[in-house]
């Protein structure tokens, strides 16, 4: 997440930059940046790409939700940073990072942990056109364009392993890492609100339109896998901002 930081503190420079070049008149707001929680909703593991995480353990059977807690549930929570300042009385450009993830974990009948990690994040740049009314409260629409990867990370650990035996690669474990880039957009509607000078909230609902190519997946990052299925990661998401105004 470091770079995504260097890259999230660069684009608030700029647009402050820009924003005392170009601005009409005098703004209400210069720019502004704080926490931003979102949660998607129907973002489940793909049982055609996945399904076969029955046979890695058949605790993690993901054709029903009821018998893994987290996995193929109906919502995941994401966590993450929003920074963005006026270009114009009317338009805002700015940059958003973050991340969610399913975790799930069992344990079988001989000792054997199994744990299941998914995760999705995601960065970008946001453009959005707001009423610039005068009072606090200001309308907008807008949408995020940007990058993110999807990660499953998988693996077993038998109860007794010892440390000479991980080290040497000599116990029963089994693990897997896949992972896969993706192109990100986030077509959004919502509503900002200046509680103060120095303080504001906002809250939006769109959708993430993501898609993870077939063959695009490779294993612990470096070796691709060709015969990858595509896998879909859209949902319908409400996220809510807590921002400090600068």
């Amino acid at each position: 997440m470091k770079p995504w930081l260097n890259i999230f503190l660069s684009t608030v420079l700029v647009t402050g930059s820009v924003q005392a070049q170009f601005a009409e008149g005098q703004t209400v707001l210069h720019g502004a940046i704080g926490p931003a929680f979102s949660y998607m909703i129907s973002l489940d593991l793909d049982q055609t790409a996945f399904g076969l995480l029955s046979n890695f353990t058949a605790d993690f059977d993901i054709s029903d939700a009821a018998e893994v807690a987290g996995i193929n549930s109906n919502g995941m929570v994401v966590t993450g940073f929003e920074g963005f300042g006026e270009v114009t009385p009317h338009w805002t450009i700015g940059m958003y990072a973050g991340q969610g993830e399913y975790i799930a974990s069992a344990q079988d009948a001989a000792d054997v942990d199994f744990t299941v990690n998914f995760v999705l994040s995601s960065v970008g740049i946001t453009a959005e056109f707001n009423t610039h009314s005068r009072s606090r409260l200001k309308l907008l629409g807008g949408s995020m364009f940007g990058l993110g990867q999807a990660s499953l990370v998988a693996s077993s650990s038998p109860g007794n392993e010892s440390w000479d035996e991980i080290i040497a690669g000599t116990t029963a474990r089994k693990a897997f890492e896949l992972s896969a880039w993706t192109p990100v957009i986030q077509p959004y509607l919502g509503m900002r609100f200046d509680i103060s000078r120095s303080m504001g909230f906002k809250t939006i609902a769109g959708w993430n339109e993501q898609v993870a190519s077939a063959g695009s997946w490779k294993l612990y990052h470096n070796k691709t896998i060709p015969d990858s299925k595509e896998v879909a990661l859209r949902a319908l998401f409400f996220r809510f901002q807590l921002y400090v105004i600068l």
